[in-house]
C-alpha cells in the first residue's frame, strides 16, 4: 500500500530526520543508489522518449489512494485534479535562479513540516545537489519523469515520480513555489511522499 497520510507527519520529526541526514550525507556513495520500487530513472525516461509518451507512475498513481484517506474529507478527496507543470505554465522550470528557503509556500493541506525541511535543505547546497539531481528538467529530454534521492537507513535511495501534481479547487495541495513556473518544491515533496 503506497498511500501516505501527509497530515500525520510533523515538523519536528521530518526536520530531525533531515538533520540526521545532513550529519552523515558525506559518507554516502551516490554510485550505488538503491532504486526505490526497482525503477530506473534513465531507463524509464529513455523508454518514454522513444515512444513519445509522458511517464505515468503506476507505483504511485495520480489517484486519491496516493494521498491518504484522512488528509481531507472524502468528498474533497474526489475533487482533486492532477495536473502536469506543462499544463499550468508555458515555460515551466525545475529551478529558477537557484534555490532559497523563500522559494517555498505552504499548500492547502498545511504541510509546515515539509516547508521547514525543504527550507533547511536549501541552506546546505551540497546536500541539495545530492537530493535534487541536475540531469532532469522541462527543456531537454522532458518526458514527465523526475527523480530525487533520499538518504535512508545508511544508503541513498533514488525515487522516481511522474510530474502530475494534486490540486484542489485550482490550488496546490502540497508545498509550492513562490514563482509560478518553478516546480522543484512540489516535485520533491511528491517524491518524499512516495
Amino acid at each position: 500500500d503506497h498511500a501516505l497520510d501527509w497530515n500525520t507527519c510533523r515538523c519536528h520529526a521530518v526536520s530531525a530526520q533531515f538533520g540526521k541526514q545532513f550529519a552523515i550525507l558525506s559518507t554516502g556513495n551516490l554510485q550505488n543508489l538503491k532504486k526505490f520500487n526497482s525503477q530506473d530513472f534513465h531507463d524509464l525516461r529513455a523508454l518514454c522518449l522513444s515512444q513519445g509518451l509522458l511517464f505515468e507512475d503506476t507505483t504511485f498513481p495520480a489517484h486519491v489512494n496516493s494521498i491518504g484517506p484522512s488528509l481531507l474529507p472524502e468528498e474533497k478527496l474526489w475533487q482533486i485534479q492532477w495536473k502536469r507543470p506543462t499544463e499550468l505554465q508555458r515555460n515551466p522550470r525545475l529551478i529558477m535562479d537557484g534555490v532559497s528557503r523563500f522559494d517555498i509556500l505552504q499548500g492547502e493541506i498545511g504541510d509546515c513540516w515539509m516547508l521547514a525541511a525543504l527550507g533547511s535543505l536549501t541552506l546546505r547546497k551540497q546536500f541539495l545537489e545530492n537530493v535534487l539531481p541536475r540531469d532532469q528538467g522541462f527543456q531537454d529530454d522532458y518526458a514527465g519523469i523526475f527523480h530525487f534521492r533520499f538518504w535512508q537507513y545508511g544508503e541513498w535511495v533514488d525515487v522516481v515520480i511522474d510530474d502530475r501534481l494534486p490540486f484542489l479547487n485550482g490550488r496546490y495541495l502540497s508545498v509550492h513555489p513562490r514563482t509560478s513556473n518553478e516546480f522543484w518544491p512540489s516535485l520533491l515533496e511528491k517524491a518524499y511522499a512516495k
